[in-house]
């Protein structure tokens, strides 16, 4: 998930290629949220569709429902350990 909030080079550590400011920086992002996480899920699910071009709605799948399900998931988990690692190991 580095890679989609920094640079794709950064993901692999050592040395950094970029051209231009990433948009963890660009956004003051310090910290892995549940919205984070949803919106990398978004791009695995984009990257491995048939798709040519973002959509809210591909076929029977939808995106914005999919993030909202993601991120409630996390947000309001009765099981708060889990939350607390998820977010941790996110965050390292």
């Amino acid at each position: 998930m580095q890679h989609i909030f920094t640079s794709p080079s950064s993901a692999y550590g050592g040395e950094t290629h970029t051209t231009h400011t990433c948009n963890a920086a660009l956004h003051n992002m310090t910290t892995v949220e549940a919205a984070h996480i949803a919106y990398g899920c978004l791009q695995v699910h984009f990257s491995i569709s048939t798709k040519n071009a973002w959509s809210e709605i591909d076929g029977a799948f939808n995106y914005q429902d999919f993030y909202n399900n993601v991120v409630k998931l996390i947000e309001d988990s009765p099981d708060l350990e889990w939350k607390e690692e998820l977010l941790k190991a996110w965050n390292m």
